[in-house]
């Protein structure tokens, strides 16, 4: 018998090594895969979710809305987005429920929106069967959010069937309803912000001082050390200084020109929550006063991360306006001020004309949605493409909602719909 040489085994070795190597390539190659599979189809369902959130508030408006022309635009919001959810449900298996329902029910609000474009107006049993849609909507979300990881891995495993997109699933499905036979920080928390800043003082200020303004716009007594920071490009230019207190540092933006606060943040939140959301707004409004900033009201407030931040808007008479916003942040565990961000403010700022409506608030509350149960009022100033409008805000409850409605003072047109929504930062009106 012969005896197998050194080489030969060597060789076999290393062939042997050589395709464990790439047995171990190829696994780790279909294991990168399948994740990115993962991340795809994952990002399908939270797309489909969004897209669902978005018809809900967009039927809601078209319901709740006082004239025809804004239920065409939220009516034509809800088509765009039915054809939206069938994209992203596209790259899902079509034979589980909730992609089959969720699917037929993105049709046929599609095709009920485009017949309610063709009416001149809507009649009561077309906002029954909205109300009804509006309802629908939820459920469909939550089944899609139930089902999510399961779609997403029959996805990944690559069972079941799919469908193109543009193709419609065949008849005979069950849906969430019969086939009608037909997502703040508060308003206007991005108001414009083009143009020159309106509230800036012409004189420049340098480095050194932008330092000195940081120091006491914080409170001397409260600053361990200052120092210089990063620079801020954009609209208004600004010096960058950082602040240590005893117990957390501080970031501050100050414009290069006017030398006024644009930013101010913490690098660090996590304050124990002892003080009230009132305490922190009383505390972040004698800060406002002490600045000279006043006549400002608060508007809206949202807690996270041990730090309430409110939002204030400057006023005018009787009149709050909404483009002069200024957020502050206060720590919840002593209510001081932390954080701040002045943007819109510097950018808006100015001393208006005479804001009288031609309308009273009763000729104005005639042009809000009778379905909305409209118990308060107040003149406004809001932001709008075509730069600012008077306006009265009516606030309102529908279906266990909170909605804001904006008639434009002078016509009597509804310029705005907002619904407020209390997310799990916990926003809620101050």
């Amino acid at each position: 018998m012969k005896r197998i040489g050194w080489p030969i085994i060597a060789a076999a070795l290393l062939l042997a090594a050589v395709a464990t190597l790439v047995t171990l390539r190829v696994s780790n190659r279909a294991e990168q895969l399948e994740a990115r599979l993962r991340e795809v189809y994952d990002g399908a369902v939270l797309s489909a979710l969004r897209q669902t959130e978005d018809m809900q508030l967009a039927l809601s408006k078209a319901l709740l809305s006082g004239e025809r022309g804004a239920e065409a635009q939220y009516l034509n919001q809800v088509s765009i987005g039915a054809a939206q959810v069938q994209r992203s449900l596209s790259l899902l298996p079509l034979s589980h429920t909730a992609t089959k329902n969720a699917v037929k029910f993105a049709n046929q609000l599609a095709d009920y929106a485009g017949n309610l474009l063709k009416k001149e107006a809507l009649t009561q049993q077309d906002a029954d069967t909205l109300s009804a849609l509006i309802k629908a909507c939820a459920e469909s979300a939550g089944a899609l959010a139930e089902a999510g990881g399961e779609l997403a891995a029959q996805a990944v495993a690559g069972k079941d069937s799919f469908f193109p997109i543009g193709n419609q699933p065949e008849a005979g499905y069950d849906s969430a309803v019969a086939y009608p036979t037909l997502i703040y920080d508060g308003p206007f928390s991005d108001a414009r912000e083009t143009g020159r800043a309106k509230a800036l003082p012409d004189q420049a200020v340098t480095q050194e001082e932008a330092m000195a303004i940081a120091r006491d716009f914080v409170g001397g007594s409260r600053v361990v050390s200052v120092s210089s920071g990063a620079e801020m490009g954009g609209v208004i230019p600004c010096w960058g200084v950082n602040l240590r207190l005893q117990d957390v540092s501080l970031y501050a933006a100050v414009s290069k020109q006017g030398g006024k606060i644009l930013l101010l943040s913490p690098d660090s939140a996590d304050f124990a929550p002892e003080k009230s959301v009132e305490e922190c707004r009383e505390n972040a409004l004698q800060f406002l006063d002490s600045k000279g900033y006043e006549q400002m009201q608060s508007t809206y407030f949202q807690v996270y991360q041990g730090v309430a931040v409110i939002s204030f808007a400057a006023t005018q008479g009787n009149t709050l306006l909404y483009p002069d916003l200024i957020k502050v942040q206060c720590r919840l565990d002593t209510a001081q001020v932390v954080g701040w961000e002045a943007r819109n403010y510097l950018m808006n700022h100015s001393v208006r004309g005479l804001l009288k409506p031609e309308l009273s608030e009763e000729e104005a509350r005639k042009h809000v949605s009778g379905r909305l149960n409209a118990d308060s009022s107040r003149l406004c100033l809001i932001p709008t493409d075509a730069g600012e409008k008077l306006c009265y805000e009516f606030q309102g409850e529908y279906a266990g909602h909170t909605y804001l409605s904006y008639i434009n003072a002078a016509t009597g047109r509804q310029e705005q719909l907002l619904k407020v929504v209390e997310g799990a930062a916990g926003l809620e009106a101050v």
